[in-house]
């Protein structure tokens, strides 16, 4: 049976007009793409999700619009929009580590500790090595009251990464939820050592202190967190410094 020429040349010509079509909404879409990035680095964060959303609208499997949209969301603290466009770019890219890594961060913003974590394990392997998977993983964790867990995420974290002031933060908060209060005021008072000046560090040590009955330590940095402007070590001085 002979094949009919004339529907086979219709249908590819209509195949040549699409990736005609393609191959000019491409580079319009990167055009749109780095508008909004320079609209989102000076702050318009409304006009540079606008121009993400335009370029999707040409080229709607373009991972980067996808993830600089999410970006975009997540910055105005719309979160269920950024879950929203990361998942999209994961059903695109599975292997997108930061797309993985971002929805965490949101889903935990919206209290899906659950979620978040899962977030956070696949990017952990996606890149074991990344710290910043093992801590926010460890803080999910720590808000389901998993402090032991959290401990060890918290460890992990420390190891890739020595010189972050809030790990040893956090870890100090699991060291104090689970009564290792000595490893706690240790963790805090490594933070302090990093980064002098918050008011959370000072305050949560003397809460150590005074759990180990050395409440003259415990006072003298209730007194450190009021003149960084802690607004409870006041009440908190008043009522164990007498």
């Amino acid at each position: 049976m002979r094949i009919n020429s004339t529907l086979n040349l219709s249908i590819i010509g209509l195949i040549l007009m699409g990736l005609l079509q393609q191959a000019h909404a491409q580079p319009a879409a990167q055009q749109l793409l780095e508008s909004g990035k320079k609209k989102h680095n000076k702050g318009n964060i409304e006009g540079a999700i606008k121009d993400y959303s335009e370029a999707l609208s040409l080229d709607k499997n373009n991972p980067d619009a996808y993830y600089l949209r999410g970006n975009a969301y997540l910055d105005l603290e719309d979160f269920k929009s950024a879950v929203t466009d990361y998942s999209e770019l994961i059903k695109l890219d599975p292997g997108y580590t930061d797309a993985w890594f971002n929805r965490g961060n949101a889903c935990y913003e919206l209290e899906q500790y659950d979620l978040a974590i899962s977030n956070f394990t696949r990017v952990i392997e996606l890149d074991p090595g990344l710290a910043d998977a093992w801590l926010s993983r460890g803080n999910a964790l720590f808000k389901l009251g998993h402090y032991g867990d959290a401990l060890n995420d918290f460890n992990q974290g420390i190891r890739l990464n020595p010189d972050d002031p809030d790990a040893y933060y956090d870890r100090g908060n699991s060291c104090f939820q689970l009564k290792r209060f000595a490893e706690a005021v240790e963790d805090y008072t490594k933070a302090i050592s990093l980064q002098d000046g918050t008011f959370d560090y000072y305050f949560n040590r003397a809460l150590s202190y005074f759990c180990l009955e050395m409440d003259e330590k415990g006072c003298t940095d209730l007194k450190s967190a009021m003149e960084l402007g802690d607004p409870e070590a006041k009440e908190y001085s008043r009522e164990l410094c007498k």
